[in-house]
């Protein structure tokens, strides 16, 4: 039993610890205890016949012949069993890193998105027919999918496949060149044109260091996010210093416009009260009006006596009525003509306008007579004369105007009946 017992200790060994799996390791250990036990078995059976000429061995010279034997047979199975193990180790390595591989290599074309432009097509007409000339598309972008570089770094392999893909972008940026060869947009692009000097002075500054590689991505993030801090506070500043010079700017015009406001109203009421004119200039006005009027008559009336179609001016007979002590005036109307009467009343009208006594005590004969022997033609007067007197009316009337100042208002003497209207209309005959 001692003999056994010794027997399977030594065939009894295991495998190093770690190296197999326990369902590994038990069957190896099978394996190899089986091959010691058979060689030892194998050694037994040799040594038991004997040296020639020794006699018959006892039974620990057999085991101490054969127990090297099935040592010597565990080993070499528990070496061939590592061999086999590690070989098959290695196989299924390889297969893992291909397999990993294969992801990488299907996964990372996907981490890339790439915009194209279209192909452009154009047609030359030759002396043959038409040449249709195509124009491939290019690369127009390139930008990382943020998703699919994310999934890349969740499998095996992938963590050193985005180092290395980062570091080739360094490279890129270094440069200054985006990914395909085209030209690199900064992300400090749009503040190099920013309102604030300050901002625009940083992202040129930013720029340098991103395309020399200096600065990567996550922190030109970081300064981007501060440059917009930056302009947002200027902006608001400036938007709020733009807000009080229009401020100040609008109470300065509207100040202005109030007193400018208050100088028109001022003129205004001045100009209103000046058109509204004095007590004079009103009663100026009225008599203005009666004189143009008077004017407009005795001029028609005067044409009729140039043309030789009716006796105007005053003559002896009507002149002698007129003389006739308490009836004059009776006689003298009696000894006129319709033209004649006209050209009285439009005359005496004109002088009583003139010497403006209406508002008050009556103008006397004598003072009414002085007045058209100036103004009117009399008997005995020569042409020349009589044209004298028509410039004197023309002249006094426009004095007349004068003084009624912006009281007066033109009125329009087309309006005013004819002499040859008012006759047809009271049927009037001439008294020659």
């Amino acid at each position: 039993m001692a003999d056994q017992f010794n027997l399977n200790q030594l065939l009894g060994g295991g495998l190093p610890a770690g190296l197999l799996s326990p369902e590994q390791e038990a069957a190896a250990q099978q394996r190899a205890q089986a091959a010691g036990l058979l060689n030892f078995a194998f050694g037994a059976l040799q040594a038991s016949r004997g040296a020639p000429g020794q006699g018959r061995p006892s039974l620990g010279q057999i085991i101490g012949q054969a127990g090297p034997v099935g040592v010597a047979g565990y080993q070499q199975s528990f070496e061939d069993t590592l061999k086999r193990s590690l070989q098959g180790m290695q196989i299924a390595e390889m297969r893992r890193k291909q397999e990993e591989s294969q992801q990488l290599r299907s996964l990372l074309p996907q981490v890339f998105q790439v915009t194209r432009t279209p192909e452009k097509r154009e047609v030359f007409a030759t002396e043959t027919g038409d040449y249709e000339r195509v124009t491939p598309g290019g690369v127009s972008g390139v930008r990382i999918d943020p998703a699919k570089l994310q999934a890349l770094m969740m499998i095996p392999g992938g963590a050193e496949a985005v180092r290395g893909l980062a570091e080739t972008q360094k490279l890129v940026r270094q440069a200054g060149l985006g990914v395909g060869g085209a030209e690199m947009t900064s992300p400090f692009a749009p503040y190099m044109s920013a309102q604030s000097p300050e901002v625009r002075r940083l992202a040129e500054t930013y720029d340098r260091g991103f395309k020399t590689g200096t600065i990567d991505e996550e922190t030109a993030f970081k300064r981007i996010e501060s440059l917009g801090r930056l302009e947002d506070t200027f902006v608001s500043r400036e938007q709020a210093r733009v807000d009080r010079e229009f401020t100040r700017e609008q109470s300065r015009l509207d100040r202005e416009l109030a007193r400018e406001q208050g100088r028109v109203e001022r003129e205004s009421a001045r100009e209103e009260k000046r058109l509204q004119g004095t007590e004079g200039q009103n009663l100026s006005s009225g008599f203005a009006n009666r004189m143009v009027a008077s004017n407009a008559i005795t001029d028609q009336l005067e044409e009729l006596q140039a043309e030789g179609k009716a006796q105007v001016f005053p003559t002896k007979t009507t002149s002698t009525a007129a003389g006739v002590p308490f009836v004059g005036g009776f006689l003298q109307r009696k000894t006129m003509s319709p033209e004649q009467q006209q050209y009285k009343q439009a005359a005496d009208n004109w002088i009583r306008a003139n010497l403006r006594k209406e508002s008050g005590a009556a103008i006397p004969p004598d003072e009414m007579q002085l007045e058209y022997e100036t103004y009117f033609p009399v008997v005995g007067d020569e042409p020349a004369v009589i044209e004298q007197k028509k410039e004197a009316r023309r002249i006094t009337t426009e004095a007349m105007i004068k003084n009624a100042g912006p009281v007066y208002k033109p009125q329009d003497v087309t309006t005013l009946p004819t002499i040859r209207q008012i006759r047809t209309k009271f049927q009037l005959e001439s008294g020659r």
